[in-house]
């Protein structure tokens, strides 16, 4: 895989998004087929997926490369300390917490997005991001990468029997949610509190009574998105520098 990946590091991405995709997509069938929660069939084989791409990343330094392991480019105070990253998970508590959730459901769903969050940000803003910065124009590789993840939770639709327009309100949300997750990848190269973000924001989305995912959340979601990417690009220096070294093949 190492080989694979200094070779062609988009066909990379792509392998291990495809055993991302086909693990679940087995588990949700049998917990479908089974009629058990699927939190309970898809919690530790993704946390193993998540343990084992975690190993060979630190195994092969590909950790270093897309900044899960390597030091921040940029100081915490500039970053305002990630807290405007970090308000994002805990806005759907506006709406109350589900107090009818057992211990055992919500251990199974902290394992499962636990798993769902590293590998999806490995995925997304790790190694697929890293593999198009590349090659193509930096512009078009934030946007496809912010789109590319929003369209997947169109799964949803299928997965938990979601409403066509519940889903594009989700998939509106996830592309804001994922473009948040570029700034700060782009700003300061921290990956790993992106994925403790993605964590949480799953996790809090799932036991608290949000339902769907509201309008409402998805203005302040936007405004918090605009305000710091706007902040970063005043103070920061990385974002420009970025967008400014633009590749403009494809």
């Amino acid at each position: 895989m190492k080989k694979l990946y200094e070779r062609n590091a988009v066909l990379h991405s792509l392998v291990w998004l495809g055993i991302y995709l086909v693990l679940n997509t087995i588990t949700d069938n049998i917990a479908s087929s089974m009629n058990i929660g699927f939190n309970l069939v898809t919690a530790i084989p993704n946390l193993i997926l998540a343990v084992v791409c975690f190993m060979y990343l630190k195994r092969t330094h590909i950790s270093e490369d897309i900044g899960l392991s390597s030091k921040p480019t940029e100081k915490s105070s500039i970053m305002l300390y990630y807290v405007p990253l970090l308000i994002l998970p805990f806005l759907n508590l506006i709406y109350g917490i589900n107090s009818s959730l057992s211990a055992t459901e919500i251990t199974f769903m902290a394992i499962m997005y636990i798993g769902v969050g590293f590998m999806e940000e490995i995925i997304f803003r790790g190694l697929m991001f890293k593999a198009l910065e590349k090659k193509w124009n930096h512009f078009l590789v934030v946007a496809f990468i912010s789109f590319t993840f929003a369209i997947g939770h169109i799964i949803s639709m299928v997965a938990v029997a979601q409403s066509g327009g519940d889903t594009i309100l989700q998939i509106a949300n996830a592309f804001v949610v994922g473009f948040m997750f570029m700034i700060v990848i782009l700003a300061s190269g921290n990956l790993s509190i992106c994925i403790i973000t993605h964590i949480l924001y799953n996790f809090v989305a799932n036991i608290s009574m949000v339902g769907y995912t509201h309008i409402q959340i998805i203005i302040l979601t936007i405004i918090i998105t605009a305000f710091y990417l706007v902040y970063l690009i005043l103070r920061g220096k990385n974002i420009k520098i970025f967008f400014s070294s633009n590749t403009i093949s494809i």
